[in-house]
């Protein structure tokens, strides 16, 4: 029985409390929303906190962050304390309805900010709670040296506009300032390290402006985000897309040097394709001055593939060159069929045979004509050659050592100039048929061979050394282990920085 009368005093002492309007109308009867709780006392207490629901999201090329959630602020006006039966706690939401005094909390780094719904909570000793919903997108400095494994730290920057600090002191709430959803650890570029290793979430620090007496002190509250990018798009699609195409252009040095049009597509396609992932990487970022670890991978990548475009060029004039002497091949044969032919033929003054100009331009060509020139009576007036002098020149332009016989190295070399490239096996097989196993070709044996070439030429190179090649060849050689080898290495160099 007395608790269903009390429970009845009770319903009828509710029923006669005011509302929540009248209520704050009767307490702010006279109230002055330009002055501060505690006017000319103790200065007032604000504590503020953001519940950062998400990160929006991350503007590299302005280097901005956006970020949502909800600004809270907690400071105490004894000018709406109040008591009695009807002191329940007041609960406004926006618009409020009423103009009170509030702290004029402001971030100083924003750029853009929108508030939506807020509510106003005032208890029975006059604390006050405010709670608004955001979206700020902030400043946020940002350094890219080691871009796509890099951190950034961005902050908040929080403090009264107007009231200094002997005014209004900002801190954090009791709990902090920052708090974040349960095991939320950022978006899906960024990760959140806020609450691990050891990362400081918040501090407090008072900036002074002004000089002498008009010298102020103003509290800051800086919240600090600390963000670990998540490098795997960037591996994936532009370093490993890079080291694809930089295996592309090794590729290539493997096609048949003599098809020019597919040498110099694989070539220059590559380099196009790093250059597009070049343009997607730096159109993200700001301008910089300086080279991230993933951009300075791709000059020196889009530098390698370059490389084999300028290698085919080198390629291509030791390819002119090689055609070169084997015009001066086929003139040898020539040669040789002409002296073959007038061999016997006993004149004084000769109608046919070799002209003296071929055989100087011939002999300049191999050896230096000074060095070849034909012994021949001064008496003689002849524009021919005589063919044993003709044999005589050739003789001497392979016998380099000029020991009177030729080593099979000379007749290697000899060969050679004339674009001819055999390997130590096909001359001793030439030595075998003139029928010298070991040793050097006499005037005679050498005059044979001259003489009946296509007889002993030999059969084509079962094994012939990098040496032993042509240029062309040993260029491309050379290159294709080099450009592996600097690939290799530009990779584990590459990788070694950047501590993944």
């Amino acid at each position: 029985m007395s608790l269903l009368l009390a429970l009845g005093l009770l319903q009828g002492t509710l029923a006669q409390c005011p509302s929540q309007q009248a209520i704050v109308a009767n307490l702010t009867a006279g109230y002055d929303p330009t002055e501060r709780p505690y006017k000319g006392a103790a200065k007032v207490e604000v504590f503020v906190q953001l519940y950062v629901a998400s990160i929006v999201e991350v503007i590299q090329k302005q280097q901005h962050i956006g970020i949502e959630g909800y600004f809270r602020t907690s400071w105490k006006d004894p000018r709406l304390a109040r008591s009695g039966n009807c002191s329940q706690p007041i609960l406004l939401t926006k618009p409020y309805g009423v103009d009170l005094w509030a702290p004029d909390i402001y971030f100083d780094n924003s750029l853009t900010e929108w508030y939506g719904a807020g509510s106003l909570s005032i208890s029975e000793e006059g604390d006050m709670y405010r709670s608004d919903r955001y979206h700020h997108e902030l400043r946020c400095p940002m350094d890219y040296h080691m871009l796509p494994f890099d951190s950034q730290e961005c902050f908040v920057k929080m403090a009264s506009y107007s009231w200094d600090i002997d005014n209004v002191h900002t801190q954090p709430f009791v709990n902090g300032a920052l708090v974040l959803p349960d095991e939320y650890d950022g978006n899906t570029e960024w990760e959140l390290l806020n609450g691990k290793d050891g990362k400081l979430d918040f501090k407090l620090e008072t900036e002074w402006f002004g000089e002498g007496e008009n010298r102020k002190g103003y509290s800051y509250v800086f919240v600090y985000f600390h963000l670990q990018r998540r490098p795997s798009s960037y591996m994936m699609f532009v370093f490993g897309t890079c080291v694809l195409f930089c295996l592309v252009s090794w590729s290539g040095l493997f096609i048949n040097r003599t098809v020019a049009p597919a040498r110099v597509a694989i070539a220059v396609i590559p380099v196009l394709i790093i250059l597009n992932l070049e343009t997607g990487v730096t159109s993200r970022l700001p301008p910089l001055n300086y080279l991230t670890w993933l951009t300075s991978f791709l000059l020196w990548s889009k530098t390698l593939s370059l490389m084999c475009v300028f290698e085919y060029g080198l390629v291509s004039f030791l390819l002119q060159m090689e055609q070169s002497r084997d015009r001066k091949f086929e003139a040898f044969k020539h040669l040789a069929g002409i002296i073959k032919k007038k061999q016997g033929e006993e004149a004084a003054e000769l109608t046919t045979g070799v002209r003296r100009g071929s055989m100087k331009a011939f002999g300049k060509f191999f050896a230096g004509a000074a060095e070849v020139a034909p012994e021949e009576p001064e008496s003689s007036t002849s524009k021919y050659l005589d063919p044993t002098l003709c044999v005589d020149m050739v003789f001497r332009m392979f016998d380099m050592d000029k020991s009177g016989d030729i080593s099979a190295p000379e007749i290697q070399r000899g060969f050679r100039k004339l674009g001819q490239y055999f390997s130590t096996d096909q001359v001793a097989e030439i030595f075998s048929s003139l029928g010298v196993d070991e040793g050097t070709l006499q005037k005679d044996k050498f005059q044979k061979l001259m003489l009946n070439l296509a007889q002993h030429m030999p059969g084509k190179a079962m094994n012939i050394s990098f040496w032993e090649r042509p240029p062309s060849m040993q260029v491309d050689i050379v290159f294709r282990w080099a450009y592996l080898f600097c690939l290799l290495v530009s990779m584990i160099v590459w990788l070694a920085a950047s501590g993944a």
